[in-house]
């Protein structure tokens, strides 16, 4: 479980909480039902106006799927398990199928039981493969869009329960002690403003773009299966194998996989 998301939000709600704490003698007027009523209720109807109810609760299972039990950057586990099977299969031709339910990475599973299965030539795996791997990065995509789009919501209901909150004070400045009032009324106005930044920058923006980095994450390791699949089947020797696949990540990453797969064999 990728606990990261939630210590970030955590920290971030207690970085505003000291803040508010240690700026004012009455942290009280931070509170106000007024504007959390708008500003969240106005963000769910922009939302329900926006997307369907079912899509809504996709959301939310993108959210434990992909946020809090999605893991980044899974390439070593990736690369073992490829070179695994290469090395088997170059020895032993029953080797895929024996090795099949011990995969644990879902693409590389569902390939090699497509080419267990039989039925398609090489060429139409490779194809059917990569129609897969670009349908999964456009859906995902549309994912972190989605969050990236409700991202909007709460700053632009912020500013509008500062507007009505404005509008009131404005209002009132007619009375006799209106001047005593002023200071207050427009604390409250821009609370919900306070709100609807907090809400966007501390939920909806950093979802997306976590999801956005999953995606891109993702869509590298499909990359990598269907070239270490092409590999598999030609049953070239697993230092090629590894190399070819290895070519995905950076030099840096390269050599912390390299330092890792050492420690594990020390």
């Amino acid at each position: 479980m990728n606990l990261s998301p939630i210590f970030g939000l955590a920290m971030a709600v207690g970085v505003v909480i000291t803040t508010v704490i240690m700026s004012t003698n009455k942290p009280t007027v931070f509170l106000d039902s007024h504007a959390a009523i708008i500003v969240i209720g106005g963000t769910i109807a922009a939302t329900l106006l926006s997307f369907s109810a079912k899509t809504m609760i996709g959301m939310l299972k993108v959210f434990f799927s992909r946020v809090l039990k999605g893991t980044l950057n899974r390439y070593d586990e990736v690369i073992t398990e490829i070179v695994d099977l290469a090395k088997g299969y170059r020895e032993n031709s029953n080797y895929l199928s024996e090795k099949v339910e011990d995969i644990k990475t879902p693409f590389l599973k569902e390939a090699i039981q497509m080419i267990i299965a039989g039925g398609l030539n090489p060429k139409d795996v490779d194809l059917v493969l990569a129609k897969r791997a670009h349908t999964h990065f456009k859906r995902y995509e549309e994912d972190s869009h989605m969050f990236s789009t409700l991202a909007k919501f709460p700053p632009a209901f912020g500013l509008l329960g500062a507007v009505i909150g404005m509008v009131t004070l404005m209002q009132g400045l007619g009375g006799s002690d209106a001047i005593k009032t002023v200071g207050p009324s427009m604390a409250v106005a821009l609370v919900a403003t306070m709100y609807g930044i907090a809400i966007a920058n501390f939920i909806f923006i950093p979802l997306g773009e976590n999801l956005s980095k999953y995606n891109k994450s993702d869509r590298i390791i499909r990359q990598m299966v269907i070239d270490g699949i092409k590999l598999i089947r030609a049953k070239q020797h697993p230092l090629v194998v590894e190399e070819n696949i290895k070519s995905y990540l950076l030099p840096s990453e390269r050599e912390a996989l390299t330092n890792g797969q050492e420690n594990k064999a020390a």
